[in-house]
């Protein structure tokens, strides 16, 4: 073990960028041959490929960042403006140091994990002899989906609105290990280098991801470990999935509308919607418990960031009623009420109605709170993509109005809401359920963004009512050193 963890720490710290943009930590002889120890066999390439999977977690990407709290806090999910001293009041009010700040480390650490990633690739290819067929496919497809992942995630906060200026010059696309000056490219280059990953990845794992015929292999006993739990990898379906979500942001519906319709066709049967059982917990434990609820609903998640700690990383800092006003994020008893059509809802359970630090009642989200079984693998689960937004963009998609709300009913009448109505207005109806379905999942800022609304819901406010928004509230300006650096 301790070999492994010593393997682990010195791949993280051999593709060490300091300050995101400049050189590489000096390597002496004594790690290049720990490094050519380390993907000298099979192992050790699995090794390394945990320790990638093992940076999603922390605070500058799922467990803070791309997930709960920074751009939800943007969205307007949550009341930061009382008291005026909340710690997210400012970036709840679009403070240009607020959000700088908010997104420093997401660069340094989405290029961290990028440059880790490309230096897997390069050892798949220079020790492609100690791999076994499916371990180098298998291996490339995971990583090249990776770095497609990371990259997009990076241009979202730091690329233009794509609909308005796709040619603008946003981020650079790294591809190497190397100590290389890497130029910033136009959106439309990166959204295009981004596609070319995952589709080298849907490519390299379409012969070889068990998740294909055999599903998630979560309760598999045999059989190589490596590839059990394919939802907590980058696999066939969540590449195929990212793909889709990509196509859309950059605005080909076509091609968003077909990926998605192969996505729910093929994975629906192994990524299934969840049910009221599992969402109440009556299937972990025999009878309903609040701490045994799938809060994250879990079946259906294509892809997963693994947090061991979710409870404390992210739940007790940010939603806990053990909380003062101060640091909580949450929204009033009637703003809750108003999110959803009817307590019916299943969307419902992810909030709950506890004493706060004053001992009086009010509404918590818990949708990342403590499981008390942490074997039930939902306990350290983060969604990074599900199945819910391949039925959104279908449905955002479609030609057909008629047709265009049999997708949106079929993710509502999973929820156990009713059928809307095909005379409603689609557009409407389509915000809200991205409104309702991605709290606490850093979605919805982007849906905004990609239609460049200038007028978004207070959905913590209980009277309703819409902020004014100001597109340029969309753009992050790429770090200091990193402008610096491309002067």
């Amino acid at each position: 073990m301790l070999m492994k963890m010593t393997k682990l720490y010195f791949l993280m710290a051999l593709a060490l960028l300091s300050g995101g943009c400049k050189g590489w930590l000096t390597i002496d002889s004594s790690d290049r041959i720990m490094e050519n120890t380390l993907f000298g066999d099979e192992e050790g390439f699995f090794t390394a490929l945990n320790g990638i999977y093992a940076e999603l977690p922390q605070a500058s990407l799922y467990g803070k960042s791309l997930a709960a709290v920074t751009f939800d806090v943007q969205a307007q999910y949550f009341d930061t403006t009382q008291p005026s001293t909340h710690a997210f009041n400012t970036l709840g009010a679009y403070s240009a140091e607020a959000r700088k700040t908010a997104v420093a480390d997401t660069w340094d650490k989405a290029y961290f994990v990028i440059a880790n990633v490309n230096k897997i690739l390069e050892h798949c290819e220079s020790e492609r002899d100690v791999l076994s067929d499916r371990a180098y496919h298998v291996i490339r497809g995971e990583m090249l989906g990776m770095r497609a992942l990371l990259h997009f995630e990076v241009l979202r906060i730091f690329g233009p609105i794509f609909a308005e200026a796709p040619a603008r010059v946003s981020i650079p696309y790294r591809t190497s290990s190397e100590l290389t000056v890497t130029p910033l490219l136009p959106a439309n280059e990166v959204a295009e280098k981004i596609d070319g990953d995952f589709t080298d990845a849907l490519s390299e794992l379409a012969e070889w991801d068990p998740v294909r015929t055999e599903g998630r292999l979560n309760d598999e006993t045999t059989g190589s470990v490596r590839y059990r739990s394919r939802h907590l990898r980058l696999n066939y379906f969540a590449v195929k999935a990212l793909q889709a979500r990509l196509a859309i942001y950059t605005g080909d519906r076509k091609l968003a509308g077909r990926l998605a319709g192969e996505v729910i066709d093929e994975a629906g049967a192994f990524f299934p919607f969840a049910s009221r059982e599992d969402v109440t917990g009556q299937t972990a434990v025999g009878v309903a418990t609040q701490n045994s609820e799938d809060r994250i609903f879990s079946s259906e998640v294509l892809f997963s960031a693994v947090n061991s700690k979710r409870t404390s990383d992210i739940h007790d800092k940010f939603f806990s009623n053990k909380l003062e006003q101060t640091n909580l994020l949450t929204m009033g008893e009637l703003a809750v009420h108003n999110l959803y059509d009817s307590e019916s809802d299943l969307r419902t359970y992810q909030w709950q109605t506890l004493k706060n630090t004053e001992g009086v009642d009010q509404r918590f989200f818990v949708k990342y709170g403590q499981v008390q079984d942490m074997d039930l693998g939902y306990a350290s689960m983060v969604p990074v993509v599900r199945m819910a937004e391949m039925y959104l963009i279908a449905a955002e998609c479609e030609d057909s109005k008629a047709t265009a709300y049999e997708w949106l009913n079929a993710l509502r009448s999973a929820r156990k809401a009713t059928s809307l109505p095909a005379t409603g207005t689609l557009a409407n109806d389509l915000t809200e359920e991205y409104i309702r379905e991605f709290v606490g999942e850093g979605q919805l800022f982007w849906y905004y963004k990609r239609l460049r609304k200038t007028s978004i819901r207070k959905i913590y406010n209980n009277n309703g009512g819409y902020l004014e928004f100001d597109p340029a509230n969309y753009l992050f300006a790429l770090p200091e050193k990193e402008q610096e650096h491309h002067k």
